[in-house]
């Protein structure tokens, strides 16, 4: 991947469900080459968060809610109607921004989604033992995950003009998964890890087919368009030459912000711009970043609006790094 500007983008978790306004927000400080987040609305929506929007696009499956979570049913019960009224949200959801954008190119639009690991642990089946307690049920929800993924690029980008769609995957149950801690749902028996590398072929498999941004792995070493490295300023030396061989293969990264981190532009800019000179990376490479102020809890829209005006002022001043060479400001 060619390297371009410095990008910014932010994890957009919003109160209420004020569509409109939040994604005029997000859209008024962020455009292109930005990538744009569609947000989400834990609160009134479930079905545009990352886990509401993954298992209720599971392509060819039947769930239901249970006091506990969802969980797979037998083909003939279909699909309850709980369960299609939290998919409804989704759809609802990329309706309403198009009608923001009014005919304008919606250009990069972020989704984040739930990986494989994370389905592994949270989905249920129909006995209510974990998913990863059967290897075959796990093979066939994974095949479903990828075809209800690109479908679900598919039906964003038929919807909102322009637009790129790319699937940041999130793994929160990734370190349980691979470590083997896991419980069955009586929680006498620990479950047999499934292995990172096991689990990075499954992302590979969606992110060689539409842009994703994956989780930081040994096991990706920039193998797909967009491997995404993830990383903080301030972080050990160790982490930070980690992710030089993938800037170098001509990985992206995303670079998340720490949240209480303040300070001027410059400052900030200076903690990225340091070590990434004493790497020896090449000020041009600074185009393959990608900061992003974080936020899983949820808020209004005035927050975010300033959220992502942040992370873009900071990738406006990287990108005077990026054209002026390293000692631009340090």
């Amino acid at each position: 991947m060619p390297a371009g500007q410095v990008r910014a983008t932010l994890v957009a978790v919003a109160a209420g469900d004020e569509v409109a306004e939040t994604s005029r927000s997000l859209r008024g400080e962020l455009g292109q080459p930005h990538p744009v987040p569609l947000p989400e609305f834990p609160e009134t929506m479930p079905g545009t968060t990352p886990w509401g929007r993954t298992v209720t696009h599971l392509a060819g499956l039947a769930l239901d809610l249970s006091p506990h979570g969802f969980r797979l049913t037998a083909a003939r019960a279909g699909t309850s109607g709980q369960v299609r009224r939290i998919a409804a949200a989704q759809p609802s959801l990329v309706a309403r921004t198009a009608d923001v954008l009014a005919g304008d190119s919606a250009g990069d639009t972020v989704l984040r989604i739930s990986g494989p690991a994370t389905l592994a642990a949270q989905l249920a089946l129909p006995s209510g033992e974990p998913l990863l307690s059967d290897p075959g049920a796990l093979r066939d929800v994974c095949e479903a995950w990828l075809a209800g993924m690109l479908d679900l690029v598919a039906a964003t980008e038929r919807s909102l003009p322009g637009a790129r769609a790319i699937l940041w995957i999130q793994e929160p149950e990734l370190d349980r998964v691979s470590a083997g801690h896991v419980r069955s749902s009586s929680g006498y028996r620990q479950l047999a890890p499934w292995h990172r590398r096991d689990v990075a072929r499954v992302w590979e498999g969606l992110a060689q087919r539409t842009p994703a941004w994956l989780p930081g792995s040994d096991a990706v070493q920039g193998t797909v368009a967009e491997a995404i490295a993830v990383a903080q300023p301030g972080e050990r030396p160790g982490d930070w030459e980690a992710l030089a061989p993938r800037i170098e293969a001509g990985g992206a990264v995303l670079l998340g912000l720490r949240q209480r981190e303040r300070g001027t532009v410059a400052s900030r800019a200076s903690q990225i711009a340091t070590p990434w000179r004493r790497l020896g990376l090449a000020a041009a490479d600074l185009g393959r970043l990608i900061v992003c102020e974080p936020g899983e809890e949820a808020v209004g829209a005035q927050l975010l609006r300033r959220r992502a005006s942040s992370a873009r002022d900071l990738a406006d001043a990287l990108d005077v790094v990026r054209h002026d060479d390293l000692d631009a400001l340090i």
